[in-house]
């Protein structure tokens, strides 16, 4: 199977998501810490604006502080530094190859290449728009969905099926 594509900045952002919330654990756990958080935040928030008053304000400054602090940590830095990584590597612009046979994946693009035997594939992650080919535990080849035609799609997923997840 051949597929040939380009990746965007959306791709790089969509990967950093898929791969940081892998584990559902994690990704349930982190939705729960945030759904407590912003509760709070407005409970203490609302209470503020039944009963304004300077001291309140004063009081409450570095609970707002933190809470902008923690907004920029969580979802403003790591989707520009995705950015900044996409518009930085030369290598992730251009035109894209990744053929996938019994040996393995053979990737190709504008100034590179990479062979990777089945052996080497830790781990694949299917997205809604992307799938991730693992050879560490943090770093992956981007295979977006819509260079996938709808009926390669099955025959993709028994590929990987028979050659990665068998391992896991």
């Amino acid at each position: 199977m051949q597929f040939s594509y380009e990746l965007t900045e959306r791709d790089f952002t969509q990967a950093y998501r898929l791969h940081r919330n892998r584990h559902g654990l994690i990704k349930w756990f982190r939705r729960l810490l945030i759904s407590v958080f912003v509760l709070c935040a407005s409970v203490i928030f609302l209470g503020f604006l039944v009963k304004p008053s300077a001291k309140a304000a004063h009081d409450l400054m570095p609970f707002f502080l933190l809470t902008v602090m923690w907004i920029i940590l969580l979802w403003i830095l790591p989707l520009w530094s995705m950015r900044r990584q996409f518009s930085k590597q030369p290598g992730a612009h251009g035109p894209r190859t990744v053929t996938l046979d019994s040996s393995g994946a053979h990737w190709r693009w504008n100034g590179g290449s990479s062979d990777v035997e089945w052996r080497n594939s830790i781990r694949s992650i299917e997205g809604k728009n992307l799938i991730l080919f693992y050879t560490s535990p943090a770093c992956f080849n981007i295979l977006p969905k819509r260079a996938v035609l709808a009926d390669q799609l099955d025959n993709l997923r028994q590929l990987i099926r028979q050659n990665i997840e068998r391992k896991g």
